[in-house]
């Protein structure tokens, strides 16, 4: 998360950037790790693609096509296999925090915390995860639920094309929290 900079929205998704930004203000947030939008684009880049190609021009209107295509992308991302090295770097990068750290696995979608657009809790998070196996999987459903119903029809009504979505996942040692709740600012 150190290496996360301004103008890596792209790479990383709204959520990192934002951690990253956190991180360089010196608020204590989390160690972690972030699997780049790349890692997304390599394991969905082959089973994707005539899915999107259906999704294309889909009007928000169309809420059972969309319902239909998301649920075909998901399941057609959940069984395609994680790549080699995607699965070499993330191992590598959990086993530096501990082999058996629980973390957080994280979705942070290209397409959140936009001006025009929130995306919020659309994309799944998992707590408490625990040992390699365990965040491999993580990963994997983060991918896919990129292609929730409601995610699929929030772009479509916001005019945002499937085709340029991408998800990066946030692995983060968790916190135990005494207290916990949300906060919303204009200016952090």
């Amino acid at each position: 998360l150190d290496a996360i900079g301004d103008g890596m929205l792209a790479a990383v998704g709204g959520k990192a950037a934002n951690l990253g930004r956190l991180r360089r203000a010196n608020l204590p947030v989390p160690p972690g790790f972030c699997v780049t939008t790349e890692a997304y684009r390599l394991a969905a880049g082959g089973v994707l693609g005539p899915i999107l190609d259906d999704l294309a021009g889909r009007p928000a209107s169309d809420q059972a096509a969309l319902a239909a295509l998301a649920e075909r992308a998901r399941a057609a991302l959940s069984a395609a296999p994680m790549p080699t090295a995607v699965a070499a770097a993330v191992t590598e990068a959990y086993r530096t925090m501990g082999d058996e750290e629980p973390v957080a696995v994280r979705s942070s979608a290209t397409a959140e915390d936009l001006p025009f657009a929130s995306f919020a809790g659309q994309q799944d998070t998992y707590l408490n995860v625990v040992g390699v196996d365990a965040v491999l999987d993580a990963v994997h459903r983060c991918w896919a639920s990129l292609w929730t119903d409601r995610a699929a029809s929030y772009r479509a009504t916001n005019g945002i094309n499937h085709r340029d979505v991408r998800l990066a996942v946030i692995v983060q040692r968790m916190v135990d929290a005494a207290v916990a709740g949300v906060m919303f600012t204009a200016n952090p």
